[in-house]
């Protein structure tokens, strides 16, 4: 489980994150949405260790995720896509891929170079769960092409892919609905339905599709101007009148 409690975050006089206390249980999708400017891009840079905020905790299965640098989170089980996708333009999709797959070798410069048995165990392991992954994501037949020419949408499956291929118990998604054609977020949300069972990670996700993400969520944190102003299953947050005024809208 994630959990969040009293996480505070000001850049100056503006305060991005105001007190904010929510959790990810073990096996779920949660999602945390808000109007632009709410402070959910600051939250997951928070938990991605992007930004160090002024007062809170994190905790993740008993691991304190603030005392953890950005690069040792994957070892953690911690996997992020990011809302401005930043590939590799000039290697093919698969190669993207098994970057996320590196963490979990210990063959190092030397072993990888002399090619080693343990340097082509792991890269066979890599590659077998780049495939997978690929596979569930629908995007086996860009394997070769290269991620540059891919379109935004491509691109943001691929970044999604790339978290996937690290192996993580808990997956950071944003807005990977962004850039998205209208016919792909029902296949999408149908994805991000089945990646607690598939690949046994947590979901946390932020998006602006409302009927993708209150189609996924078992539960739903909203924020408005950096603080939580409600919290509970899709139905529940639908019929909140703060929501309704703040965030969805009367009709």
């Amino acid at each position: 489980m994630l959990e969040v409690r009293g996480l505070k975050l000001a850049f100056g006089g503006v305060q991005a994150i105001d007190g904010l206390d929510f959790t990810v249980p073990d096996g779920t999708v949660t999602a945390l949405i808000g109007a632009n400017g709410a402070g959910k891009t600051s939250v997951l840079n928070v938990l991605s260790r992007f930004y160090q905020p002024q007062a809170g905790t994190v905790v993740y299965n008993g691991t304190d995720l603030l005392r953890l640098r950005a690069h040792k989170l994957v070892h953690a089980g911690v996997g992020r896509s990011f809302q401005n996708v930043a590939l590799f333009q000039e290697l093919p999709v698969l190669d993207n891929l098994l970057v996320g797959a590196d963490h979990l070798g210990r063959t190092g410069l030397l072993r990888n170079t002399l090619r080693t048995p343990g340097a082509r165990r792991h890269e066979r392991r890599a590659r077998e769960r780049a495939e997978r992954v690929m596979e569930f994501l629908e995007i086996t037949d860009l394997r070769h092409r290269r991620a540059g020419d891919l379109s935004f949408g491509d691109r943001k499956l691929v970044d999604m892919g790339r978290a996937l291929t690290s192996g993580p118990s808990l997956l950071l998604l944003d807005e990977p609905a962004s850039g998205m054609a209208e016919s792909q977020r029902d296949w999408l949300g149908q994805v991000i339905r089945r990646i607690p069972d598939e690949f046994g990670a947590s979901v946390l996700l932020i998006d602006h599709d409302m009927g993708l993400v209150l189609g996924v969520s078992a539960s739903v944190v909203v924020m408005d101007f950096g603080r939580k102003i409600a919290e509970g299953d899709p139905d529940a947050v639908r019929r909140d009148e703060r929501v309704i005024a703040a965030y969805l809208g009367e009709d």
